[in-house]
């Protein structure tokens, strides 16, 4: 055993490749060493993969864990952010009988198909879940929408219920190429940024096909502000234009807000309605 020690959950710096009741594995995204992390993020073990698997196993003997099962909803982050966005959305989620998992990946610090290869090893090596649903936030509709643009081996195994997008990048953000052309705000925003040019999001979006999906839109009065001082404005579309391009069956609207959308509850509780029954 390993004695633990606090962390801060990584993240900006860490992936999070492995999920079982509330424990994870997160790899390092640059020297790829990986670490095995509690359900109050103290890390128990570190070394490979393989290595944080074995040692799980001990501790699943020595805490009694007992089995997941069942319906997951896996939660992706947008640009910038970390899973600790869903806090009130994750409460929901197991109020209401689901398994959760909020995912960490370094959003600054990858491109979208760097996410995507995440993405893709997480699920396969996802275990006795047999259903999963997805909640997003903002570009990482993105990163789900290349992940399901192969076959990958893991849908052999998994039914997907639903989909959940909240604000999802559906035509690019010019604001987020301002800033990547400057040599401070693009080392911050990281590589991510500039492949949300809009041209860009036309070329490789891909709208996923045979599953429900619902569109949750709220407007950021702190995006509203730095487009204004900026002088940059991303590109508006309208609500029709929003369920046409993600494919969506339904859409709610939500007053603006100044942070975290996932705060309003009458927002989480639309968005379990809808993984729960296909409608908000």
């Amino acid at each position: 055993m390993f004695d633990g020690r606090y962390t801060c959950g990584g993240g900006h710096f860490w992936e999070d490749v492995f999920f079982y009741q509330k424990w994870r594995i997160q790899r390092n995204y640059t020297n790829k060493n990986c670490r095995l992390l509690d359900n109050w993020d103290i890390c128990r073990f570190e070394g490979s993969f393989d290595e944080c698997r074995k040692a799980f196993i001990k501790y699943i003997e020595a805490f009694e864990l007992p089995r997941q099962k069942g319906h997951m909803i896996i939660m992706l982050h947008g640009l910038g952010e970390s899973k600790n966005i869903f806090k009130p959305l994750w409460r929901a989620a197991l109020k209401e009988g689901f398994m959760a998992a909020a995912i960490n990946y370094p959003s600054t610090q990858k491109e979208i198909d760097g996410h995507v290869r995440q993405l893709d090893f997480f699920l396969t090596h996802l275990e006795d879940v047999n259903t999963i649903s997805f909640v997003t936030k903002g570009s990482s509709n993105i990163l789900l929408q290349k992940l399901f643009a192969k076959e990958r081996i893991w849908q052999k195994n998994l039914r997907i219920g639903r989909i959940v997008e909240v604000n999802p990048c559906v035509a690019g953000s010019s604001l987020l190429v301002k800033m990547s052309n400057n040599p401070i705000l693009g080392f911050i925003a990281g590589p991510m940024a500039k492949e949300l040019d809009p041209d860009n999001v036309e070329r490789i979006a891909n709208p996923i096909s045979d599953v429900d999906i619902g569109v949750v839109l709220s407007e950021s009065r702190f995006i509203g502000t730095c487009e204004h001082l900026s002088g940059t404005k991303m590109l508006s579309v309208s609500n029709e234009y929003v369920c046409k391009k993600e494919n969506a069956c339904d859409l709610v609207e939500f007053a603006p807000h100044w942070g975290n959308v996932f705060k309003n509850e009458k927002l989480c509780n639309a968005v379990i309605n809808f993984l729960k029954n296909g409608k908000f």
